[in-house]
């Protein structure tokens, strides 16, 4: 065979024609096409030729060599792909041998197979177009999911060609959610925190964090897709866990496990116990989206204690960590109890019968006092006790036989700035006015009224409330019923007071310049709401109900923002659960059976709590003046005011959510509730039973911030 070497053709005609300048020169062989190569003594472009012409997809790339054409055939989706059913766009690229001319054929060859499938069980399968060595063809996969072989080949035998294997995935992630029992707690101290109603001892608490489990077998799952939302009670929804599921530390039992944590007070819950939903939604790596769902029981049921001393006759009081003082009243006997905001017992102590109080001091460096009114078989005493042990710090008794009746109010004396617990102690027919102050150079102060100016006898469960040293509470006369005030370390009655009354003063609160009070007969249905002015000649003006007939009995009252008072009134025909506006005197009734006699609680979110004779709990929407949720079981007979605290650990420090806790006394028992009002209405001028969580009966004490 003989060896033919040629030069490029630009250069023989460039001879020929007499140029000096060849118009192909080269460097390297890249700078030459056609498998040309480069003579590096003339830098002169050069090619071989074969004497056999070489097959369409190939080319003479030696002498007398035919070689591959084309490096590649290139297939999309590559080979492990996972598609989604329907139809597919099939690509082949044909990659052309670097520095030859393609011959690109007209089509190519395209086919596809089920793997262990026979033939027809690929699905259809329409070439759509070339372009420029890019073949695109339309696959549309069987039903159902599977495996299969895609080739794309040459049309001509022996020509280059390539097979993938792809999957189809029809199917969509199939999701097994559970939320698994909750944990209640072990009873202890007294302290029980299972919810007594059938079903929901291992519910979860609206305060909690409850875990979802999901778990599926779905192969080509895409975690990043997985989204929890949390429904409540009346549709409406929030992202339960705007996170990834993240894998479970624990065993697992599928493909995939994971856990969502998904916070259970922030959906709406208008019921008192009910069930929330869990919706989980993922998808595979080729969009199937699957879902499931999970219900599960939710109570706002949290703990409830029980001394076994005696009934709950006074309002707790509440620290300023969360510990809740309560004291109890068995006659002549009963104790103060702590505990902390889990319900756990933290001390108690026997200190007879607890009429007065708690009223909690202010912090000092974490130390704080509680005071205390209580009676025993012959006398009363005043109590200030160390918050942190119940060691008592001191005790003053009251210097003739009698007994307290009513609550503490707390505040500062103008000398020397000592906190000051003062109450209204019955001894005979008369009353004395008396204190507690540790630190003072006089620690048990009496205020014995001058003969002929009797002090009026403290109504039984009537607290007492001051301003600066300004006190006032109701009372019994010879005459009749009367509010009355005085400045306390003096014998007689400020100017102008006492005021009468058609019936027994029932609670008290200063709002504004305002002395603000409650009448009701026990005999007849006598009473209703009234005002007083603070400072100036007293006149007792009857703000409900409407006209000059006290014809209501009214007791325990709170007032909350834009000067709305809420109270339960008993007339002779109903009784009702009032709204009244101190400003306006627009009234709005609901219908409350049995009567509200307790003090409300004004919270947060627009929330008033509400307390019934006989234990039934509600929640009212202020603005609307209508029951969120009721607790509709009659916990028992109720003598004492309900209160209110931020959301805490057993610590007491606070913690997130919107939540807060109600505590109930019922009999002897203190109940614990989780509701949605994280704390006091901060706003308002008197939201509960003696202003504060603390229950000192001052308006210049401030509510307790739950930020």
């Amino acid at each position: 065979m003989m060896l033919r070497k040629v030069l490029g053709t630009v250069l023989l005609l460039g001879a020929l024609s007499g140029c000096t300048q060849p118009l192909r020169v080269c460097e390297t062989d890249s700078d030459c096409s056609e498998g040309g190569a480069c003579d590096q003594a003339s830098h002169l472009c050069y090619r071989v030729v074969c004497d056999t012409p070489c097959a369409p997809y190939e080319a003479c790339v030696a002498t007398n060599t035919c070689g591959p054409l084309y490096t590649d055939l290139v297939v999309t989706p590559g080979e492990g792909t996972v598609l989604k059913a329907g139809e597919v766009t099939v690509r082949a690229e044909l990659r052309v041998r670097t520095g030859f001319t393609p011959n690109y054929p007209e089509t190519l060859s395209f086919s596809v197979v089920r793997s262990g499938g026979g033939a027809g069980s690929g699905g259809t399968l329409v070439q759509v177009e070339k372009n420029e060595g890019v073949y695109t063809a339309k696959w549309t996969p069987p039903p159902g999911d599977g495996v299969f072989r895609l080739t794309a080949a040459y049309p001509e035998a022996g020509g280059p060609s390539a097979t993938v294997n792809l999957s189809v995935d029809s199917t969509p992630p199939n999701f097994v959610v559970t939320v698994p029992p909750a944990d209640a707690g072990v009873s202890g101290g007294g302290t029980t925190y299972a919810d007594p109603a059938p079903g929901f001892a291992t519910a979860w608490r609206r305060d909690q964090v409850a875990p979802v489990e999901i778990r599926t077998n779905e192969p080509n799952l895409d975690p990043s897709t997985l989204t929890v939302v949390l429904q409540g009670t009346d549709g409406g929804t929030v992202p339960g866990a705007p996170v990834t599921a993240f894998a479970s530390s624990e065993p697992c039992d599928a493909g995939f496990c994971g856990v969502a944590q998904v916070k259970l007070w922030e959906p709406p819950f208008d019921t008192f116990r009910g069930t929330m939903t869990v919706d989980v939604s993922g998808a595979d790596k080729v969009g199937n989206t699957g879902r499931d769902s999970h219900s599960f029981n939710v109570t706002r049921w949290k703990w409830v204690f029980d001394g076994a001393a005696g009934a709950i006759r006074v309002a707790p009081g509440v620290g300023e960590t969360g510990t809740i003082y309560l004291g109890t009243n068995a006659n002549t006997s009963g104790k103060v109890f702590a505990l902390a905001p889990d319900g756990t017992l933290k001390w108690g102590l026997e200190i007879g019968a607890v009429v007065g109080g708690p009223a909690v001091g202010a912090s000092d460096g974490g130390t704080e006092l509680v005071y205390v009114g209580a009676n025993s078989a012959s006398e009363g005493s005043l109590y200030a006790l160390q918050g942190k042990d119940g060691g008592t710090l001191l005790k003053c008794v009251m210097p003739a036989s009698g007994a307290f009746e009513g609550g503490l109010a707390l505040g500062r004396t103008s000398t020397g700035q000592f906190e000051t617990a003062v109450s209204i102690y019955n001894a005979g027919g008369s009353s004395l006015i008396v204190g507690i102050r540790p630190g003072a150079s006089v620690l048990c102060p009496v205020s014995e009224s001058p003969p002929g100016g009797a002090i009026p006898v403290l109504t039984a469960g009537t607290p007492v409330v001051m301003r600066n040293e300004n006190i006032f509470f109701g009372g019994a006369t010879p005459e009749g019923p009367k509010i009355t005030s005085y400045t306390f370390g003096l014998p007689v009655p400020r100017s102008n007071w006492p005021v009468a009354l058609p019936a027994v003063s029932r609670s008290l609160a200063l709002v504004g310049s305002d002395v603000i009070g409650t009448a009701a007969s026990s005999e007849f249905v006598t009473g209703g709401l009234f005002k007083a002015p603070e400072v100036g000649t007293p006149a007792v003006t009857l703000l409900y109900p409407a006209g000059s007939a006290w014809s209501s009995r009214v007791y325990g009252f709170a007032v909350g923002s834009s000067d709305n008072a809420f109270f339960g009134a008993e007339s002779s025909s109903s009784t009702v659960f009032n709204r009244f506006n101190l400003t306006n005197s627009a009234v709005q009734s609901a219908s409350s059976s049995p009567a509200i006699r307790t003090t409300p609680v004004v919270g947060v979110n627009g929330n008033v709590y509400t307390v019934a004779t006989n234990g039934i709990v509600r929640a009212w929407n202020s603005d609307a003046h209508s029951p969120r949720w009721t607790l509709e079981s009659a916990l028992g007979t109720v003598e004492a005011s309900p209160t209110l605290d931020c959301p805490r650990d057993a610590s007491g420090a606070l913690v997130e959510g919107s939540h807060g806790v109600l505590y109930v006394p019922v009999g002897g028992k203190l109940h614990a509730f989780v509701v949605d009002s994280r704390g006091l209405d901060t706003s308002a001028p008197w939201p509960k039973y003696q202003h504060d969580s603390r229950n000192t009966g001052n308006p210049d004490t401030p509510l307790p911030s739950c930020q």
